[in-house]
């Protein structure tokens, strides 16, 4: 009886964690020129990703060809070891892109936390194939995506419209492990960086 009462208090504990919505928030607030932009009011969502309880926080920054997020804003987001799930929309064209991260001013954790960024199909979802669709970043580092089969490099996207996901998360194991589950591998500390799209077109 005394264990069935822990594993009932544990498995609240977690159903409150992945409600919670301190975990992952993104505050689109600051630009490179330091001007202020509004909220990015990112929601909660419970998704069973099945991949050691992680929850999913579903974003609002969209830095897919057919997002309006890529330019020249910056966005502050500290990342957690809950899975942020911005979407990726994809309209038919010939565009490629990259995403960057960057540390802030803030503190950056310096336990091993890295920051774990991919596309999948679904938020919180396996990557996409490829081996460019998945990396542990660590604090700073760029990822590139091409819809349009001309570039040779990034995340190999189809050039038809749908809506992906570009997913972040805290991680602590080694910088070639891109799926966070390598042996020893642990949930990382909150980490926060700045995130920047950039959007092309082959002409």
């Amino acid at each position: 009886m005394r264990l069935g009462s822990v594993l009932i208090a544990f498995l609240l504990s977690f159903t409150f964690a992945c409600e919670s919505g301190d975990h992952g928030s993104s505050d689109s607030g600051v630009t490179e020129t330091g001007g202020p932009s509004t909220d990015s009011g990112d929601t909660d969502m419970d998704t069973d990703t099945g991949t050691s309880g992680d929850c999913v926080v579903v974003g609002d920054l969209d830095f897919g060809s057919g997002g309006g997020s890529s330019g020249v804003t910056t966005y502050p987001v500290t990342v957690t070891n809950d899975i942020i799930a911005h979407p990726f929309t994809v309209i038919e064209g010939a565009y490629y892109g990259k995403v960057s991260i960057a540390p802030t001013s803030s503190p950056f954790p310096d336990d091993g936390t890295g920051v774990r960024v991919w596309w999948s199909e679904t938020a919180g979802g396996q990557p996409l194939a490829g081996d460019f669709c998945s990396a542990r970043l660590g604090r700073e580092g760029t990822m590139f995506w091409d819809q349009s089969g001309t570039r040779g490099y990034g995340c190999e996207i189809d050039n038809t419209a749908s809506t992906l996901h570009l997913n972040l998360q805290a991680c602590i194991s080694a910088s070639d492990d891109t799926t966070c589950g390598a042996a020893g591998a642990e949930a990382g500390s909150p980490a926060p960086i700045y995130i920047q799209g950039q959007l092309a077109e082959v002409e």
